[in-house]
């Protein structure tokens, strides 16, 4: 009889066994903008995780501490996360928080006063309910972040003698920008000065300072700044700008009146008559004067005049400003009378090279650069 019973319950009865779903593999990649991939405080970091092909992406939890040292060991992590995703309560969505894009903490940590490591703890479950937890040697080294540099060169001119004042602007995202330096290197064919220039600061921008240096090349050719600004822990950035200097060019009469007649034409003149150039083009010597830098000069202006029956224009003495005020009343009617004007700048301060007959003079032989301009007037 019990013999007969065990049988029945050995034929009949049905057991299941609920498969073990094993782990997922779960890959983590930590990357970011700079060339070698370094990590620095203050600065970005993308955090990457991604299922291996023996599941699906599920959801993923994150948390980032920061370190004060960048050892492995785990006291010398904090002990609450600066980033955390999803955050305190809340939970994953299915299929998101895969990537994430975090700015490395830089607050006090345990023992220092700077972040020297991140450590991440991720836990991933698959869509098969499977899950993974990695959280031993997910530690990265942060380094210190170089200083913010920035460096605006303006000018008006880049011929040799014209100043060029050089801008930076610095900061330092994770130091104190008190104990950033400043280094100044020139190179070029010749001489040159690099003056301070006073600038203010921005009271609404205490991140960062501005420094600024007057460069005065004194040749032509290929010249070069560089600007280095180094921390305290001896991090330094470096940017620099290249100049291509010139000789300094003969001025140009860029404006002039009353507007000059054509060739062998008179310009009829009854009553006085202001003659001027309001307007002279030139690398240093310009008019109107640039007054902002002691580097530049004004145009030098010489009138001259022939009178009738002269054979060569006669200069009018104490005439040096960029204007003549002709008086007809010192003529006869019917007079023709020539009235010259020539500008000269700090190089070119020689006789012009041409003979006294042309009405026009160009050093440079370019009709479009003249130094000398003539008016033949008629009295009236």
């Amino acid at each position: 009889m019990r013999a007969v019973a065990v049988a029945s319950v050995l034929m009949t009865g049905c057991f299941y066994i609920d498969p073990i779903v094993p782990p997922p593999s779960v890959h983590l990649a930590v990357t970011s903008a700079d060339p070698a991939n370094k990590l620095f405080r203050g600065g970005p970091a993308t955090l990457s995780a991604s299922f291996g092909t023996d599941a699906q992406q599920g959801w993923y939890t994150w948390a980032v501490y920061s370190c004060s040292e960048f050892d492995q060991a785990a006291d010398a992590c904090d002990g609450l996360p600066f980033f955390q995703d999803p955050p305190p309560g809340e939970s994953p969505p299915s299929g998101a928080l895969a990537h994430h894009t975090v700015n490395i903490s830089i607050p006090p940590t345990k023992g220092t006063d700077k972040t020297r490591g991140i450590k991440i703890v991720l836990d991933a479950r698959s869509d098969r309910g499977a899950r993974a937890t990695l959280d031993n040697n997910n530690e990265y080294g942060v380094a210190d972040a170089p200083p913010s540099l920035q460096l605006d060169p303006q000018w008006h001119s880049l011929a040799a003698g014209a100043p060029i004042d050089l801008v930076a602007t610095y900061g330092d995202v994770d130091s104190d920008i008190a104990g950033v330096a400043l280094g100044w290197t020139v190179s070029g064919p010749d001489r040159f000065t690099l003056e301070d220039l006073g600038l203010p600061q921005d009271p609404g921008d205490p991140a960062h300072r501005t420094v600024g240096k007057r460069l005065t090349p004194s040749a032509p050719g290929t010249w070069a700044v560089q600007v280095t600004a180094t921390d305290a822990e001896n991090t330094a950035s470096t940017v620099g700008r290249s100049f291509a200097i010139v000789a300094d060019s003969p001025p140009c009469l860029a404006q002039w009146s009353p507007a000059v007649p054509p060739a062998a034409a008179t310009l009829p003149i009854s009553e006085p008559t202001f003659f001027q150039v309001p307007l002279v083009s030139d690398d240093l010597d310009a008019y109107p004067p640039i007054t902002d830098a002691p580097q530049f000069g004004t145009t030098a202006f010489a009138w001259s005049i022939r009178p009738p029956g002269a054979t060569q224009h006669q200069p009018v003495t104490g005439a040096t400003s960029n204007g003549f005020k002709f008086d007809p009343a010192l003529y006869t009617p019917g007079d023709v009378v020539e009235l010259r004007v020539e500008i000269f700048d700090r190089i070119h301060t020689a006789a012009l090279p041409c003979d006294d007959a042309a009405a026009t003079c160009s050093i440079a032989s370019s009709a479009s650069c003249l130094q000398r301009q003539t008016w033949r007037v008629e009295v009236r």
